[in-house]
């Protein structure tokens, strides 16, 4: 490979192109103003500015055969405009518009089921790289999806989100009553490890030391829709008896009032109008399998990035293990409001009929 050092001849070039490298935002532009730059100091081979640009030697010798001839106006123009600014280069509008349908509707798992799919239905074949850059610049990003229950209704969200301030005023509350809306859930807990994304330094990757003990323990937890309060409650199992319990405590919080609670239709879950029910608790319930109308299903997930990647030896330990993001809830309240403060769920609460719902 040549070692003969670069000579531009261009004394006028030479004298400017420092300038205008520096004043070139990021872009092919500046690219070859740098290539330029390079040649016009005479310090270094065309592979060593080829390799600092991170061109081919090819391009290098025409941008030079350019700028000799016709000066950095020759260098900067083109004869075809390459693509607007922000867009992939070798892939139609149509195409990344369908590829943005595809990540819009979670189709791609991997980048290179992206990759055989150009392939396949379009005819476009593009390393894997290529592909990866088109995903990102159509918006695209890895995430973790939120499971649905194949026996979801989508219209029934809808109708809940419509219908809630009916089903209060159904519930026939008396007039001038201290009323009180809760949203409810319970999520299980226990000595097997939970495994969390965490903070590391690059190039290493870490390691958790992982516990597999299957001793469980639950979580009961009610937020306050209109006042913020939090309420908990660390409950050793599931079932009917134990919902009476936790709802005789919730409703001990304020005896005076009516506390509404709204919660999935599980099997351990008294229903409303059961006898066993607390003098004053009502029940609304959620329309099966859908978890995405429970805010407090956002807290569970607070709770295990709280208790992730450590080995507890008793449950006592985990009990204690999730206090402080508890404590968060306890003491404020408008970090409760932010979590449960959906838009649609205060709307159809003012819409309601029930003035006396507690602030």
């Amino acid at each position: 490979m040549s070692k003969i050092k670069l000579r531009l001849g261009r004394p006028d070039v030479a004298a400017v192109i420092d300038e205008k490298h520096a004043a070139e935002k990021d872009g092919w532009r500046k690219t070859r103003l740098l290539a330029i730059k390079l040649a016009a100091r005479g310090d270094c081979t065309s592979a060593e500015v080829a390799d600092l640009c991170g061109i081919a030697r090819g391009h290098l010798f025409r941008w030079l055969a350019a700028v000799r001839k016709g000066g950095l106006e020759a260098l900067l123009a083109r004869d075809k405009p390459g693509p607007k600014e922000g867009s992939p280069r070798g892939v139609s509008p149509a195409i990344l518009d369908e590829l943005k349908a595809k990540l819009d509707a979670g189709e791609f798992v991997t980048g290179v089921q992206a990759q055989r799919w150009l392939e396949e239905k379009h005819g476009v074949s593009r390393p894997y790289k290529t592909v990866w850059r088109w995903l990102k610049k159509a918006g695209g990003v890895l995430l973790v999806p939120r499971p649905s229950h194949s026996k979801k209704d989508p219209a029934a969200a809808g109708v809940f989100r419509q219908e809630l301030a009916g089903y209060l005023e159904n519930l026939k509350i008396a007039k001038g009553s201290r009323v009180k809306l809760w949203m409810m859930d319970e999520a299980r807990f226990g000595l097997h490890t939970e495994i969390r994304r965490l903070w590391a330094c690059k190039g290493k990757r870490p390691v958790v030391t992982r516990q597999i003990k299957y001793e469980w323990d639950y979580l009961y937890g009610s937020l306050d829709v209109i006042g913020g309060q939090a309420h908990f409650c660390q409950i050793p199992a599931v079932n009917q008896d134990w919902d009476h319990r936790y709802l005789e405590d919730l409703a001990r919080t304020d005896p005076d009032a009516v506390h509404v609670v709204i919660r999935d239709q599980a099997g351990f879950h008294l229903r409303n109008g059961d006898t066993r029910l607390p003098d004053r608790i009502r029940i609304i319930d959620l329309p099966p399998y859908h978890p995405e109308l429970n805010p407090c299903e956002q807290l569970w997930d607070i709770i295990k990035d709280e208790i992730g990647n450590r080995v507890f030896e008793t449950v006592e330990e985990l009990r204690e293990a999730t206090i402080p993001a508890l404590k968060r809830y306890w003491d404020d309240a408008a970090a409760v409001l932010r979590l449960v403060g959906r838009s649609w769920m205060l709307d159809q609460v003012n819409a309601s009929n029930k003035p006396a719902v507690s602030h």
